[in-house]
């Protein structure tokens, strides 16, 4: 399939997607919507920050822009100005501020908007306490909500159980469902036995105790099993890495080391991943976001061979078949300790250890970002065609 040539009857000529910060980091979806869109459209990207060295060469315009009002007069006048020789589609993620520039285009220039919900608003005040956390419920729930019904196509890049949690669509408005994260094909070769003196487990993520790093941190005191080491990947926070080093001569006294990474090259973390044995996903369902997320890592978990072991939502249940391709538990220190020992029993048994990353390596056949980035391209071009 390819997305060279435009659809003829969606005859549009122009992209602006308007996002926040974009990593280097190819396995996350901000950075994969950039390169789909790139190599499909003339792309113009509105962003906070700069992009990426890998991305920067394939797009046609990059605007850095303030937080607030920059960001909107920027795409108001860049709409304009590509308007003038053709249709324009603006994409917008999630976030509140690119939401009401996608609004504020689709209200004032004749353009169509593409809402991106690959997370959740409520990650902008899942954060947040006291009256700032109510100041930014009410403008979800009063204002932004609201604002969603003049976009011409949602790409549910969620769980689709999110609509539960998002006002009703106009009739005219089209959904598109992304099914969640891929994977690049650079997949692990031959796992190792198992048998090797030191097992591995893994956390690759944002290293916050809002992640539930409490919870893996509660696994470590409590650690029984064989000579391990915790390997803990991604951007920390001084709480959680205070919670860490609390709990390192315990662990390392019940036979786990801890080694700290920080934030690291994507090629380093699968290096680190293609040693390992079980990968770690604790995600909190108190926050809204979390309880319906594709979670990118267990499914980069999956294709690495490493057996996953997440807490439930509906996003892990959608990609987890308890005891079969992964393991799944209650958000609480018991029953994610019980989980990850089950873990460790099944990898040290060699036929089923085979087994586990047989089924995983099904779980993601198809799930690479090329294939899932020309499906979404289809279905969007697609949905613009049904919606004009």
């Amino acid at each position: 399939m390819s997305f060279g040539k435009l659809n003829p009857v969606v005859n549009f000529c122009s992209t602006i997607l308007v996002i926040g910060q974009v990593n280097d980091a190819p396995n996350q979806i901000g950075y994969q919507r950039v390169l789909a869109l790139a190599e499909a459209y003339p792309l113009y990207v509105v962003t906070t920050c700069p992009l990426p060295d890998a991305l920067r060469d394939k797009v046609r315009e990059v605007h850095l822009v303030g937080r607030w009002f920059s960001m909107w007069l920027t795409c108001l006048r860049l709409t304009r100005r590509l308007g003038a020789d053709g249709d324009v589609v603006v994409h917008t993620i999630y976030a509140p501020r690119p939401m009401i520039a996608g609004f504020l285009c689709r209200l004032m220039e004749p353009c169509r908007w593409v809402y991106d919900l690959f997370d959740h608003p409520s990650l902008t005040w899942s954060g947040s306490r006291g009256v700032r956390r109510v100041l930014k419920r009410g403008i979800w729930h009063l204002a932004l909500s609201r604002m969603l019904r003049l976009a011409d196509v949602w790409v549910i890049g969620m769980h689709p159980g999110i609509l539960s949690h998002l006002p009703a669509p106009r009739r005219e408005c089209r959904l598109v469902l992304s099914g969640g994260p891929g994977i690049r094909d650079d997949r692990a070769g031959k796992k190792r036995s198992g048998n090797e003196k030191e097992f591995t487990v893994c956390y690759v993520g944002p290293v916050k105790l809002q992640r539930g790093l409490s919870l893996i941190v509660a696994w470590a005191r409590s650690y029984e099993g064989p000579s391990a080491c915790l390997h803990l990947v991604g951007r920390e926070d001084d709480d959680a890495v205070a919670t860490i080093e609390a709990a390192r001569k315990e662990a390392q006294r019940r036979g786990l080391r801890i080694v700290r990474h920080g934030w690291i090259d994507h090629a380093k973390v699968l290096e680190i991943l293609q040693n390992g044995d079980i990968g770690l996903c604790p995600i909190d369902p108190k926050v809204l976001n979390y309880r319906y997320a594709y979670p990118i890592k267990v499914v980069e978990y999956m294709s690495q061979g490493l057996v996953p072991v997440a807490t439930d939502g509906h996003g892990v249940r959608a990609l987890i078949r308890h005891g079969e391709n992964g393991f799944v538990a209650r958000y609480d220190g018991e029953s994610f300790s019980r989980a990850i020992s089950e873990a460790i029993s099944a990898c040290q048994d060699q036929n089923r250890r085979e087994k586990l990353i047989s089924d995983m390596r099904k779980s993601v056949e198809g799930r690479d970002w090329k294939t899932l980035n020309h499906r979404l391209l289809a279905d969007i071009e697609t949905a613009l065609v049904v919606a004009t």
